[in-house]
This record gives C-alpha cells, structure tokens and sequence, in this order.
C-alpha cells in the first residue's frame, strides 16, 4: 500500500533527524577541550532514547499500516462473505469478485494474510481434503491478482467444534509481521 510506504519513509526521515540532533558534533572547536563523564552519560541516554522513540514509531506505522488493510479486508468480507457449497472447493463467481477486491488494500505492500477454511463431514480425512482445497483455491486466486505466494499462509481445519464457525465460509486475516 502506497501510504504505508509513505509513511514508512516519513517515519525513516523523522528517526533520522532526531538521531542527527541528538548528536553533538566531536569536532566542534567552541566546546571545551574536555567532557564530562556526566555529560557523556547524558548523551548516551538521550540516543538511547532516541532510537527507543524511533523505533517505538515505526513499530505504531507498520501496526497501523496493517490495521488499515485488515479494516478494508474485514469491510470486503463482510459485504461479501467468501462462501462454499457444501461438499465443494470451488470459488462461485461472487468468491472470485470478492477476492479480486481483497486483493486491492494486498497491493503495494508486503502484509502477510492467513487464509482459514474449514469443511465438515463424517469422514475427517475428507472433511481436513476439502478444507485444503478451499484455501489453496482462495490462495491460488489472490496469487493470480499478484499477491505474492510468500505472503499467504493456508490454515485449514476440518469439523470445526466451535457453534460460531461457519464451515463453509473463509477468513483472511492479517498476520503481525
């Protein structure tokens, strides 16, 4: 995503001035010929926190980068829940649509997503089978709109125990890099 570069190069140039004025110049000829421990230690302290402030912000830009793109993924699922028939690994027209605007907020930026079906039926072998073929039918999608298949990982579960799954709809979500 374009902003979260932006803001990952906003972010960089900010450390970058902080780190430069927190550093005094050693070969300045007004300062006295020596330093103080106590001054030393001062300088010290103010670089270490410095780079703690640094890198506390670009921690909080790649958390809200990410954010971001798990907002826009959960308003595309919601809108259009990524659903199979029962028994079925196949992605319906609607499927395709959904993962094609899935695969936009994925655009221009690392984020790593998992990708979580389910299946149910008597047989878990072939409950765990069908679970994996929806994933890698949703995977194999959001690759072909050019999502880097590095950056998908497949979680599959067959006869989901919990009342709240659906185990004939998927979930995406953004994983913490």
């Amino acid at each position: 995503m374009k902003l979260r570069n932006s803001v990952c190069g906003i972010a960089s140039i900010a450390v970058v001035l902080l780190m430069t004025a927190a550093c005094g110049s050693d070969d300045d000829t007004s300062a006295p010929a020596t330093t103080s421990t106590s001054s030393t230690a001062q300088a010290d302290t103010m670089r270490s926190s410095v780079a703690a402030t640094a890198s506390s912000m670009m921690s909080t830009v790649r958390d809200t980068a990410e954010q971001a793109v798990q907002d826009a993924i959960n308003t595309v699922l919601a809108a259009a829940p990524i659903t199979f028939d029962a028994g079925s690994s196949d992605l319906s027209a609607a499927a395709v649509a959904t993962l094609k605007a899935v695969s936009v907020p994925l655009q221009g930026n690392d984020t790593e997503i998992q990708i979580t079906t389910y299946a149910q039926d008597s047989n878990v072998a072939t409950a765990k089978s069908l679970a994996e073929a929806r994933g890698d039918n949703i995977a194999a999608a959001l690759e072909g709109d050019g999502i880097d298949k590095s950056r998908i990982t497949v979680k599959s579960d067959a006869n989901p125990s919990d009342p709240e799954i659906d185990a004939n709809e998927a979930a995406i979500t953004v994983v913490d890099e």
